[in-house]
């Protein structure tokens, strides 16, 4: 057995804590025997890492203790342990840095030095596990104000240029201050400015990236960490993508586009296992893409693979291409007619990369609990035998169709009577409603399509997936937000009814941060009274699942009055940008000709 040499270097970090001037001791072990050598740090409950402070301490005993070897950084966490992490993560040496279980602070602060930006950087290997980042918004700002320049690169890129894979596993961002922070007008001005200049900036090249795991987050983390990644980059190297284990019910928007085969044009891998997709119509190869490409679907929610779905799995598997559906929980029906002509089809010459599906196994349509081969499915004699028994119920009932009917025109006429009894306050507040509208002439002109209203806990969700999407299907559509059309200096509440008045629709993105602030309280109350004068003025948007129960009456009324969209809908995109479009369309005929409407324009 080989013997370690271990070293305990006692870091002393400095730092002022209420009145007086608090002292907290680390241990840190080398193991000069590892290649490359390995220093391991253990922060304990209480007690604070500082990377700038190990920084000074190894600039002066490096030498000593490492020569100009390279070494790794690994840092754990016990007991709620605290490290702070400044960017541009750099050490002199260092290859690799490892954190688990720890709360990471200034993750999201710069430090601009000649000292650090003199480093030449060599970290190839980045990894979160079990950690949270605090993100405090004071100090993007103060960034953005004093370095907007310098900070525009590290925003763009996201990560090191060098890196070689990047590890965000089982972390989230914690944000500071929990409610929407208070900004002045030239506040405003500067982070409006700086969001158009980050979105003109040409994308980073990372050559070096090879593997990029973002696993086990919340379905919205990781669509907005995965979507920030992909669309400002250009990957040479890059040839897998693990998001396994983050519960997405659909795939992030960057991925299977023709961007994401132009910039990555060496992609060998896509883990999707662990999630909820229920589906494989996302499936799109590039014609120009000559790559092989694994798509690992296990253990999703895949039930059936509809002629369509069939169809996409034949065209994206021609060059070799494979997508694994193992684990999922196939139910042999009726409607997948092509799926067993195409199992049929499978030999060691045609299609064998998918020889698995001859022993997978489905649940019987029927009973959905006896098991079957999927090989051995006869669709012929099942659809057959569904056919003779609708035939078999349709001759029933054509004998019987006058009594059948008899009868449930009284129990319709039962059930009626119990609901209006039942709803009756409900109906009378619905006619309220319907005869309290004002004008029935065309809508006055607006100045807006539409204003979102949300909670600032749901504000990176906001701007990185629905504010983007919208400006990219809907180019000519006006949206309102709070941070560049809200009017500096003006009471939020002035903002507020403004924003609400002088838009078409109320976009309400409905989540439990929602429920819980005030201002978004006040933004649906206004909104509502809008649905009340003028029809069809509030949309709401419901991203995750909540307790109708907590819900004040008003809201709760709504949406059990009007239609909502749900973010998990299939085709949530198509129904808001329909409704959106149709409200465009519909401004730009109706105010045309409209005398008062060109006199605002002037």
């Amino acid at each position: 057995m080989p013997w370690i040499h271990i070293f305990n270097i006692l870091i002393l970090v400095n730092f002022q804590y209420g009145n007086g001037q608090r002292f907290v001791s680390q241990s840190c072990k080398i193991f000069y025997d590892i290649s490359p050598t390995s220093v391991i740090c253990d922060v304990t409950s209480g007690d604070t890492w500082c990377l700038d402070s190990f920084r000074e301490l190894m600039n002066g005993t490096k030498k000593s203790y490492l020569g100009d070897d390279q070494f790794t950084l690994e840092i754990e966490c016990h007991g709620g342990g605290n490290i702070s992490i400044r960017q541009p993560i750099k050490l002199p040496g260092m290859t690799s840095l490892t954190v688990r279980n720890c709360y990471i602070t200034d993750y999201y602060d710069y430090d601009f030095s000649q000292e650090v930006s003199s480093i030449e950087s060599v970290l190839q290997n980045l990894k979160f596990t079990n950690c949270k980042i605090e993100y405090r918004s004071l100090v993007f700002m103060n960034h953005v104000q004093k370095n907007s320049r310098k900070l525009l690169a590290y925003e763009k890129c996201q990560i090191s240029n060098t890196l070689r894979t990047f590890i965000f596993q089982n972390s989230s961002i914690d944000y500071y201050p929990k409610r929407r922070p208070k900004y002045t007008r030239k506040e405003l001005k500067l982070k409006l400015d700086y969001h158009n200049e980050l979105r003109l900036l040409r994308k980073c090249s990372h050559d070096n990236l090879t593997y990029v795991e973002i696993s086990s987050l919340n379905r919205f983390s990781a669509e907005v960490r995965v979507n920030d990644l992909l669309q400002n980059g250009i990957f040479n190297s890059l040839s897998v993508i693990n998001l396994t284990n983050n519960g997405l019910e659909r795939v992030p928007s960057s991925l299977f586009t023709d961007s994401m085969y132009q910039t990555i044009d060496r992609l060998s891998n896509v883990d999707l296992s662990r999630n909820n997709i229920e589906d494989i119509s996302f499936l799109y190869k590039y014609f120009d893409f000559d790559g092989n490409l694994n798509v690992d679907l296990t253990r999703n929610r895949i039930t059936e693979l509809s002629n369509l779905d069939t169809n996409k799995l034949k065209s994206f598997s021609r060059l070799r291409n494979e997508v694994n559906i193992r684990e999922n929980p196939l139910i042999c029906t009726c409607y997948q007619k092509l799926f067993y002509e195409f199992i049929a089809e499978i030999n060691d010459k045609k299609w064998r990369q998918y020889t698995y599906l001859k022993s997978m196994q489905c649940l019987d349509q029927e009973s959905k609990r006896n098991l079957k081969n999927i090989s051995e499915y006869s669709y012929e004699r099942m659809c057959k035998k569904t056919e003779s028994l609708v035939g078999a119920r349709e001759g029933i009932f054509e004998r019987n169709k006058y009594s059948i009917l008899a009868f449930l025109l009284v129990l319709l006429a039962i059930l009626v009577t119990c609901l209006l009894f039942k709803y009756k306050s409900r109906i009378a507040q619905l006619y309220r409603v319907k005869t309290s509208i004002q004008c029935h002439c065309p809508d006055n002109p607006k100045h807006y399509d539409a204003f979102i209203s949300y909670s600032s806990s749901d504000e990176r969700w906001v701007y990185d997936v629905l504010f983007k999407r919208l400006q990219s299907l809907l180019p000519d559509a006006s949206l309102c937000l709070h941070h560049k059309d809200f009017i500096p200096g003006a009471c939020i509440a002035e903002n507020i009814i403004n924003s609400v008045e002088n838009s078409r629709f109320t976009l309400l993105v409905l989540s439990s941060n929602f429920i819980e602030s005030e201002w978004c309280q006040l933004e649906f109350q206004k909104a509502f009274h809008q649905t009340l004068k003028h029809r069809r003025h509030l949309l709401v948007l419901l991203i995750e699942d909540i307790d109708f129960s907590l819900l004040d009456y008003d809201l709760r009324f709504f949406l059990q009055t009007y239609t909502y969209l749900k973010y998990s809908d299939k085709l949530f995109w198509q129904k808001l940008t329909a409704t959106l479009q149709i409200s465009t369309k519909s401004n730009k005929i109706s105010h045309s000709h409209n005398p008062v409407f060109k006199q605002l324009l002037q």
